[in-house]
């Protein structure tokens, strides 16, 4: 077994005791943060694999799609739900670590 393999199987008993002792609230957050992970390894990896052209060609296709009057009312009314769920205190604040990417609050 190389070493990678071992720290890697150390890394995954670590995170089941935690996640074992954990509320089931904080569980959910671990899993969600662990999803937020992954979905950004996958943007990275798609990013080195889109060229300049393509991923401007990309760009436009949703600033296209943004500027629709479906859209727009689209994203009034999800802003409308994350403003209701934000007053019944159902959020917390976003933290960042100094690269700018999101961390566990």
């Amino acid at each position: 077994m190389n070493m990678d393999t071992t720290i890697h199987q150390e890394h995954e008993r670590t995170l089941i005791k935690i996640a074992r002792v954990l509320p089931p609230n904080r569980v959910e957050q671990l899993v969600d943060f662990a999803r937020f992970l992954e979905a950004q390894i996958l943007s990275e990896e798609l990013l080195q694999e889109e060229s300049a052209a393509e991923v401007e060609a990309d760009h436009a296709r949703w600033d296209a799609l943004m500027a629709t009057d479906e859209a727009q009312a689209l994203l009034e009314k999800l802003a409308e739900e994350a403003l209701a769920e934000h007053r019944a205190g159902k959020t917390r604040p976003m933290a960042f670590d100094d690269e700018g990417r999101i961390v566990p609050g």
